[in-house]
């Protein structure tokens, strides 16, 4: 009995956490907690709880739901007066209400009304309770923190963890607050993180401790003194500005983004972290950068209004015909003798006769259909949650918004990411170039070691350098398998991943660092390398690079980095020219292949120009204002006179049933748009691999590097594919633009661009952003009055996916940011189009048949109570009672649901 009562307690003081913390929150976030409303960030002070409790920090929960527990009326209500049924029956119930003119009891209108508004609320807050219930959990995870003074670690739910508090993070936990790294488990304080559910990039981040505090033990940590200085929160996650100051240090400690870990990021490669919490919950960057889902109304829903509308005049003729009908009966010459003529002064009764029947022909106006199409679309939802020919593994598609379903089948556009979204995102080294020679045959099984074992000695090194810079020039961080104790890499990035795994299979393989040391097998031989200098990859740079000190002290610099950077850095050399036009052949049939290309050089530093370089290297480091500019511009100045290596070309490969989905689309008369960062050249030929494009359509580039120089190439394309010449009529057309044309186009050409598109059945954007993304669905959404569908993997992604009409997010390797944002998620590409041409098109018919049925059962009541009213003088008498009345639609309503999901198991 003791341990049952134990446990019974147990229970209770878990469900008071779990409902207790969160839910008093539960009005909306603050004003002062948003993002520019804080004149100042309070300072934080280390180990001193008390302190920090008495200052305006937040706490530490997020929610993601759509109602709070104050807005939650307000909202369902102003969502159902955009309904014109909603609102015609307000009208109603008040003119029931005044016994005068009503014809009918006002209970049996109020308890219709009260009933929809009920029965949509329920199923609002059902579809909002699912997101509160994953709130819950996760603001209820248990973490670790420290005690201040004892070091001692104690297991903290996540909303009871306060600014100042020191948290402790294990080797793959999510991080549960923005916190300033003071210690790690690694001896150079370096930590990674992956940051998918904030920005949808898998690369692993580097983040380093504090020097001062790296290398303490948790009881020293635990007895720190002194304060930290941050900026006012923001939404950008990688800036951030602070100071430290700790007793003992003559001088504040800079802070920056290299120190933060964000809240939802997981800790890498590294089996500890400890760090003090600097922002929480609303006040994080993840929860500035999160957004509330937003209101959609669907296609069917506004031509229902339109409908009801429509019908709302015919009744107001009908009761002005009623009403003047009645006039002429009452003062004929039958009304007289009877002595049933008027009695109250004609306009009077004139007023009061029009609104007796505008209440009694309500019947016309569909009210249960409100109620109907609630329950059929919420059972509709749970069809397509188990839709077994939906999954992939153990996922499986999920309805999150249910009155969107028959939307499905209205779509004319879909704008899909391709990262992730039409590919796995699993890169294979598939293909290189090594001193001008092409390798093609299978480098990914190996083969590539075979040829550098036979190779003569003037282009053995060349291979060696190749694959050694495949190896090292990266930030890979290396792991074991536990079972089999093989050498498994977490990556930076999946190219890096991939590079790394091909230079293994072809006999170079990177062991691991120990502090500066690299150490790496070279075809058996076991080699150590000097970590010197490191410049690491950013989407601005689009390049790293690693100073080395070989064995025999040769300083060498070794980069890789997109093609046209690379480039644009080698030395003006006659054997550079020559094999770097051999070499772009070779880019050029990698990326007809749609492979994803990377170019590798090197050069050789002198002792003295790497101590000059280091001096400044070092300076620049210890910088606080101006230092990333200043360590760019010394970056780009070694980066300089490189020798071409070679390149790397790595195949992301589609995603099964891409293709045949893709093409059963166009079929249906969807225009398919394909939005992505990678170059032009490999976006077009994913583009054919995946039948976006095929060989007999025009495409057409749009390439400009101004913007009249874009309007002209738009002008001169409209001129000759579109008015001179309609190729489109026997040859589809398909465009391809850049992102820096499309940048010209949103500011200048919007018109023009729209002009042409719509006349090209498929649509290719490179090197496009992500704001880019949700501005090129808004224009086409509003453009061209289409109904939109976007679809992505990525936190990168949500802008575009909340800016379409129906949102989908693939449940993918880039965290669930997408799919949480989304309206529908799906487990692949392919389900999107029996989501669309299958559970769409039935839900579309079926509704639509519903609201026929509706009608046609609202007009035969109406006309009955037409024909009983010749009979009665038009006197608005009524023919069925209110006793008769309510049972007859509740009964009619529950009939349909009952017959509308008699076959729904014969679905697809």
């Amino acid at each position: 009995m003791d341990d049952q009562a134990g446990e019974r307690i147990a229970s209770f003081q878990k469900f008071r956490g779990a409902v207790k913390g969160p839910l008093r929150l539960r009005a909306s976030v603050p004003a002062r907690h948003r993002e520019g409303n804080r004149n100042g960030y309070p300072v934080i002070d280390i180990n001193e709880p008390r302190m920090n409790s008495e200052k305006d920090f937040p706490e530490n929960s997020l929610y993601t739901t759509k109602y709070t527990l104050w807005s939650f009326l307000p909202k369902v209500l102003i969502e159902q007066c955009r309904k014109a049924t909603s609102m015609f029956f307000i009208v109603v119930v008040i003119i029931t209400c005044i016994p005068q003119i009503s014809p009918v009891s006002p209970y049996t209108s109020i308890s219709g009304l009260v009933f929809i508004l009920a029965v949509s609320a329920v199923r609002e807050a059902y579809e909002d309770w699912l997101r509160f219930r994953a709130d819950v959990k996760v603001n209820n995870k248990p973490f670790t923190t420290i005690e201040p003074g004892t070091g001692q670690k104690k297991r903290t739910l996540s909303y009871r963890i306060k600014v100042g508090h020191l948290v402790y993070v294990d080797s793959g936990s999510r991080v549960p607050v923005d916190m300033v790294i003071l210690a790690t488990s690694n001896a150079s304080g370096v930590a990674f993180m992956e940051t998918a559910p904030l920005d949808g990039e898998t690369n692993l981040k580097p983040v380093k401790a504090v020097a001062a505090t790296q290398g303490k033990t948790l009881l020293d940590i635990a007895s720190l003194r002194g304060s930290i200085v941050a900026e006012a929160p923001n939404h950008k996650l990688y800036q951030f500005r602070g100071s430290l100051e700790l007793e003992g240090e003559p001088e504040p400690i800079s802070l920056d983004e290299k120190q933060l870990l964000l809240m939802g990021s997981f800790l890498k490669n590294t089996a500890w972290a400890v760090g003090v919490c600097i922002y929480a919950g609303p006040e994080t960057k993840l929860g500035l950068n999160l957004k509330p889902p937003p209101s959609k109304f669907s296609q069917l829903d506004r031509k229902l209004n339109k409908y009801v509308f429509s019908i709302f005049a015919l009744d107001m003729a009908l009761c002005t015909a009623m009403t003047v009908l009645n006039h002429f009966f009452e003062t004929s010459d039958a009304a007289v003798a009877l002595g049933i003529g008027q009695k109250d002064p004609p306009i009077l009764r004139s007023i009061g006769l029009f609104f007796s029947y505008f209440a009694l022909l309500n019947y016309l106006i569909p009210l249960s259909l409100v109620v109907t199409l609630d329950c059929v679309r919420f059972i509709q939802a749970q069809f397509i949650t188990w839709d077994a020919k939906m999954t992939h593994g153990d996922k499986h598609c999920i309805a999150k918004t249910s009155n969107l379903n028959d939307e499905l089948a209205l779509v004319d556009y879909i704008f899909s990411d391709k990262t992730g979204t039409l590919t796995e995102n699993l890169m294979i080294f598939k293909s290189c170039s090594v001193a001008g020679q092409m390798y093609s045959d299978g480098p990914e099984s190996g083969s590539l070691q075979d040829v550098v074992l036979e190779a003569d000695q003037a282009v053995r090194p060349k291979l060696e350098l190749f694959l050694l810079a495949m190896s090292v020039c990266n930030s890979v961080q290396v792991d074991h398998d536990p079972v089999t104790d093989a050498v498994i890499y977490k990556a930076a990035s999946p190219d890096e991943e991939a590079l790394c795994n091909g230079a293994r299979t072809n006999g170079v393989i990177f062991l691991g660092r120990e502090g500066t040391r690299l150490n790496v097998d070279v075809l058996g031989q076991p080699k150590v390398f000097e970590l010197l200098a490191e410049m690491e990859f950013s989407s601005d740079r689009r390049r790293m690079s690693v100073i080395l000190r070989a064995e025999d002290g040769q300083i060498i610099l070794l980069c890789k980095g997109a093609d046209s950077i690379i480039m644009d850095r080698l030395a003006d050399t006659e054997s550079n020219r020559d094999l770097l036009g051999v070499t772009s052949a070779h880019l050029d049939t990698f990326s007809q292949q749609g492979l994803r290309t990377l170019l590798l050089g090197y050069r050789v530093l002198s002792d003295e120009e790497w101590l000059k370089w280091r001096s400044k290297w070092v300076v620049a480091s210890n910088l606080i204002h101006g230092r990333e500019a200043a360590l760019e511009t010394l970056s780009d100045s070694v980066e300089r006179e490189l020798v071409l290596i070679g390149a790397t070309a790595i195949e992301d490969k589609l995603q099964a049933g891409v293709p045949h989905a893709i093409q059963n689309l166009r079929r249906a008369g969807i225009k398919v748009w394909v939005i992505t960062g990678d170059k032009q050249e490999t976006a077009i030929n994913i583009g054919y691999s995946s039948r976006l494009l095929a060989p007999h359509m025009h495409v057409l580039k749009i390439n400009g590097s101004s913007s009249d120089e874009t309007g002209a190439l738009l002008e001169s394309l409209i001129q000759d594919y579109i008015h001179a010449r309609p190729l489109s009529r026997t040859h589809p057309l398909a465009a391809v633009v850049d992102g820096k044309t499309l940048s010209f186009i949103l500011a200048d050409h919007k018109e023009c661009f729209l002009s042409l598109v719509r006349n090209c059945v498929s649509v290719i954007c490179n090197r496009v952003t992500p704001l880019q993304k949700a501005e090129v669905v808004k224009l086409v959404a509003e453009g061209e009055d289409a109904v939109t569908l976007s679809i992505g993997d990525g936190g990168n992604d949500v802008p575009m996916i909340q800016q379409a009409h129906i949102g989908v997010g693939i449940q993918g390797r880039e965290g669930n940011q997408a799919a949480r944002a989304a309206d529908f998620a799906v487990p692949q590409f392919r389900h999107v189009e029996r989501l669309l041409t299958v559970h769409g098109r039935y839900c579309l018919m079926r509704n639509t048949k519903i609201i026929y049925y509706s009608f046609y059962k609202n007009i035969a009541t109406f006309m009955t109570q037409i024909w009983f009213s010749i009979f009665s003088g038009f006197s608005s008498q009524v023919c069925l009672l209110s006793q008769q009345r309510a049972p007859f639609r509740a009964n009619s309503a529950s009939l349909t649901i009952q017959l509308h999901f008699r076959h729904f198991s014969t679905l697809g």
